[in-house]
């Protein structure tokens, strides 16, 4: 790899180690620009740290004390990156192309300030990675925030379409962007970050766009653990962005809809001792019971 870098990945890792290998062979494999890779550990107690360490001597690995979360721990791997792109990379994802019309897009057209790619399911089938922003009226049921591009940005040539917001699984930026940003707003831990800096991005005026040259496979989903991460980021989404009317109308929806939940998870629960349900309930009850805590 050349000393010039254009492209430092960022990866930030917890309990990672059973994926890492399949995201860094696709690294070295599919990325052909002057690149570097940072891997920063999370305080993992699986190996992963001593595993990048003895497999992948080509990567900068970074140890945590502590689980940092994802928006620290990206913040901290960025301090050290000496690329004019970031590229933030979940370890449980597998490239299956160059990340090189991605960055093109960067390179050619200043309107635009993120760049994601097109993720597929581990089962092969194509994913939706790319949504609306969460109004208080999209609140009311989580899967309206995502959508289907379909409004091209640029040539058709560029296989590019603009979106509002793109996960952060394949997350694109110029590293002067995510300066003038301050990187991703660490009172998220986990979740909405993504959606947080794409808002803040089109805020400076500049454009979100999907390239369906670039495709991946993302292995994540959803867990109800990460529900109390998911309520306080919309809050929080919204004590940023929003107007007092706006937001406060959010803030109903968001409770609502949690007690609903609670309730009806509660009765389905009661009458199938479903387990999946039990912990939904649960992850419900709790979040319940954390919200006074979610002000920042």
């Amino acid at each position: 790899m050349s000393d010039e870098i254009t492209v430092s990945i960022l990866l930030v890792c917890y309990n990672a180690k059973r994926f890492l290998k399949g995201c860094l062979d696709s690294v070295r494999e599919k990325v052909t620009v002057p690149y570097e890779v940072i891997v920063l550990d999370n305080a993992s107690v699986d190996g992963t740290a001593d595993f990048v360490q003895d497999q992948f001597s080509w990567v900068r690995l970074l140890r945590s004390d502590e689980n940092l979360g994802f928006t620290k721990g990206n913040n901290f791997v960025a301090r050290h990156a000496r690329g004019k792109y970031y590229l933030l990379l979940n370890p449980d994802t597998v490239l299956l192309s160059d990340i090189t019309p991605a960055l093109q897009l960067l390179e050619q057209d200043r309107t635009i300030g993120i760049v994601g790619g097109q993720a597929l399911r581990g089962t092969g089938e194509t994913g939706i990675s790319t949504g609306w922003f969460p109004t208080a009226l999209r609140l009311w049921r989580v899967k309206n925030l995502w959508m289907q591009p379909t409004v091209p940005h640029g040539s058709p040539e560029s296989a590019a379409y603009k979106v509002e917001w793109l996960e952060g699984a394949f997350l694109m930026t110029r590293a002067e962007n995510w300066r003038a940003l301050g990187g991703l707003d660490e009172y998220y831990f986990l979740g909405i970050d993504d959606i947080d800096f794409c808002r803040a991005t089109s805020d400076r005026g500049l454009a979100v766009v999907q390239c369906a040259k670039v495709r991946y496979i993302h292995f994540g989903g959803y867990t109800p653990s990460r529900a109390k991460f998911v309520y306080a980021g919309f809050r929080h989404y919204h004590r940023k962005f929003s107007s007092p009317a706006h937001r406060r109308l959010a803030e109903l929806v968001l409770r609502v809809g949690l007690w609903l939940r609670i309730a009806i998870f509660g009765v389905w629960y009661g009458l199938t001792r479903n387990q999946t349900i039990g912990e939904r309930w649960r992850s419900c009850v709790e979040t319940n019971k954390l919200w006074p805590q979610m002000a920042p």
